[in-house]
């Protein structure tokens, strides 16, 4: 079968198209046989980002950057192309930052917990988020700013020092310097001479303290036995408050009782009545105690003496 030239030329024509079209799609990061979703986003900076910079949902990339502007408020566009299975919902953010230190930036979506879905085009909000490096750079001046004045503060603080240390105040300072080490060196040796001395102090209160536990070891029944009758004394002390409140509380009873004008101790405490009449009872017997004193015969006058005796 002869092809002829035009058909070659055209196939090969065709055949080129194709694999540019298909190289561009590969080169750009776009599916070739699927259709990628479009969704748009504005950040106030995009440093380090460009297209073919990836996009990743929970550390899985799912498409990349197909398109950076710079809008007329002075903020970035930016559109990316998302292989996903299924449409973003409402409420996803995507956040610029970087993955690493070596690596540029991506783009990191977090997905909205809407059930409502996006539609294709739509604009999601952006934020970007600082990397250490940067953070390092912005902080960078401040930081070497105040490590500058503290370092003048401290020139000052030596300077001022070096002035208030005159010749007099050094060789003060030198002198109590050397008096310490001398007095440190005096304190050593006298820890030295004396440390036979001082481990015989050691061994002597360690041989008491042994002593002391063996002299407790010996005595622990007696200690126990005695402790053993403390408590029943305690217990029979305990009885014998249980019973004087007993009784306290029944004398406390009966002088109630009393007081209240009950039984007969109570009449006669509380009726004057039985006072006065004993009163008078007592006066009685004494006037015939004084009568039969002073004329017996008075009262024995209308006795028989034989019925007497």
């Amino acid at each position: 079968m002869n092809i002829s030239s035009e058909k070659k030329v055209g196939i090969t024509v065709l055949l080129a198209a194709l694999v540019a079209v298909v190289g561009f799609r590969f080169m750009s990061d776009v599916p070739i046989l699927s259709q990628s979703q479009k969704v748009q986003t504005t950040f106030v900076r995009t440093d380090g980002l460009g297209t073919g910079s990836q996009v990743f949902v929970k550390g899985v990339k799912v498409g990349s950057v197909s398109d950076v502007q710079l809008t007329a408020s002075d903020s970035v566009r930016v559109t990316m192309r998302l292989d996903m299975n299924r449409l973003l919902p409402e409420g996803t953010i995507a956040y610029l930052t970087s993955l690493g230190l070596i690596e540029g930036k991506s783009i990191v979506l977090e997905l909205g917990s809407s059930e409502d879905t996006m539609e294709f085009g739509t604009s999601i909000e952006g934020i970007y988020v600082e990397s250490i490096t940067e953070s390092l750079g912005t902080k960078g001046e401040d930081l070497g700013n105040d490590l500058s004045s503290t370092f003048k503060e401290l020139n000052t603080f030596l300077e001022q020092l070096n002035e208030t240390l005159d010749e007099d105040a050094q060789r003060s300072l030198n002198e109590t310097l050397e008096n310490t080490s001398a007095a440190t060196k005096r304190v050593a040796k006298i820890l030295n001479d004396k440390q036979t001395e001082i481990e015989g102090a050691i061994s002597s209160g360690s041989s008491m303290l042994a002593q002391l536990d063996t002299l407790a070891s010996d005595n622990r029944p007696r200690v126990d036995s005695l402790m053993a009758s403390l408590e029943g004394n305690i217990r029979e002390l305990e009885k014998i408050r249980v019973e004087l409140e007993g009784a306290s509380a029944g004398l406390n009873e009966i002088i109630e009782k009393i007081n209240s004008g009950q039984g007969t101790i109570g009449k006669m405490v509380n009726d004057p009545s039985l006072y006065n009449n004993l009163d008078e009872l007592t006066n009685e017997l004494n006037e015939l105690v004084k009568g039969i004193n002073e004329d017996p015969g008075r009262y024995l006058k209308h006795m028989n003496l034989i019925e007497v005796f």
